[in-house]
């Protein structure tokens, strides 16, 4: 039988996602000045049409990565979660098998 246990990494992983995640939401914030505030090349309609075509789709393409690494946040937080659950039932059943509390 395999013991019921999670490597201590899971959670140093979960943390490194949030962080990624984190950091890719700054970025993103910042991007979001330059991508949906281009001006027009010219003075002509077509180019004033292209910019806010540009416009349009960097804040739609902002809005996607934003819920994307939302999502990923709340799934390296899920891991750390979990491994922290682990880690505290492993201590609970190694101290009831001691007989000793552990933490």
């Amino acid at each position: 039988m395999q013991p019921m246990t999670i490597d201590s990494a899971a959670a140093d992983i979960g943390s490194q996602i949030s962080d990624n995640a984190f950091q890719a939401l700054r970025d993103g914030a910042t991007a979001s000045t330059s991508l949906t505030s281009l001006l027009p090349a010219g003075a002509d309609e077509v180019s004033v049409q292209a910019a806010m075509a540009f416009a349009t789709e960097g804040a739609q393409l902002l809005a996607l990565n934003r819920a994307a690494q939302e999502e990923l946040a709340r799934a390296g937080a899920a891991f750390t979660d979990i491994a922290r659950t682990y880690a505290d039932a492993d201590v609970n059943a190694a101290g009831s098998l001691l007989g000793v509390a552990l933490r």
